[in-house]
């Protein structure tokens, strides 16, 4: 029999450990009812800066254009007509550490390039409290499916596991389907909700005729190829693993899934018939 040296059986349980504790056999994963677990809000903006490996517990505090963006955006939060989210959202390869400071807002589904500190304020004057166009760069509409993963480690545990590896899966799957130029993954920072890791949002430019964001969690990796022939390639909703919506309440929301599965069950009976 082959033997192993105690210091690496050591580790092996206290990986095995670890799994069981925060990711996808976790006892508490797939407990609770996700329907509705949503903070209400209608805009995201996504400020890309750095990689998981690189932030911080509070990334959107930190020195430098994170926290200037987000001082910014919650000075002025009275004054935007829409209830807006900032998350930041990176790479997943540990070596590109520089930030570009591009934004993404969705479900607008539009890019700005090159955000700096000088221009932050500028920045959501015209954009995010005004909504016009930013002077200072040109936008571009982005076209295809975003999809972002909670991989924020240095927050919660549960996320810095299951997050990196949703990720890779993604990138696997989407690469496999010759999707790679519709499809877009990137690893984000906090959105809310640890206890439901995996968890993921995608916006697409067009779902069932509309641009718009769905929620995600309790995703596995099993789930991956579901979420992208289902949602991304087939304009459907995954029931089970759907937390909500962006521009819906959380009563909305739990209505809107409630229609859907009626409207489902009519028609599974008209085909019985």
């Amino acid at each position: 029999m082959k033997r192993f040296p105690l210091r690496l059986l050591s580790l092996r349980r206290l990986c095995t450990s670890s799994t069981v504790e925060t990711g996808f056999r976790r006892s508490e994963f797939g407990r609770e009812r996700l329907v509705g677990t949503v903070q209400p809000y209608d805009r995201h903006v996504f400020l890309q800066y750095g990689s998981p490996a690189t932030w911080s517990s509070d990334v959107e505090a930190e020195e430098g254009l994170p926290k200037s963006l987000s001082l910014a955006i919650k000075a002025r939060k009275g004054e935007m007509k829409k209830k807006t989210r900032l998350t930041v959202h990176g790479v997943a390869d540990d070596a590109a550490l520089t930030s570009s400071g591009d934004i993404l807002i969705f479900p607008d589904m539009v890019r700005y390039r090159n955000l700096s500190n000088l221009h932050v304020d500028d920045f959501v004057e015209e954009v995010l409290v005004e909504e016009t166009k930013w002077q200072s760069s040109s936008m571009q509409t982005l076209n295809g499916s975003y999809i972002f993963v909670c991989s924020h480690g240095t927050r919660d545990q549960r996320c810095g596991f299951c997050g990196p590896l949703l990720v890779s899966k993604f990138r696997e799957d989407i690469a496999a389907l010759g999707l790679s130029d519709k499809v877009f993954i990137s690893p984000c920072s906090h959105i809310g909700g640890h206890k439901y890791a995996g968890n993921v949002i995608i916006f697409d430019s067009s779902f069932n005729g509309e641009s718009t964001g769905h929620w995600y969690g309790y995703v596995s990796p099993d789930d991956v190829p579901v979420l992208l022939e289902h949602h991304v390639t087939g304009g459907k909703i995954v029931e089970n693993l759907w937390r909500g919506q962006v521009g819906l309440s959380r009563e909305e929301q739990k209505k809107a899934q409630e229609c859907r599965l009626q409207s489902a069950s009519e028609i599974a009976s008209t085909n019985h018939r």
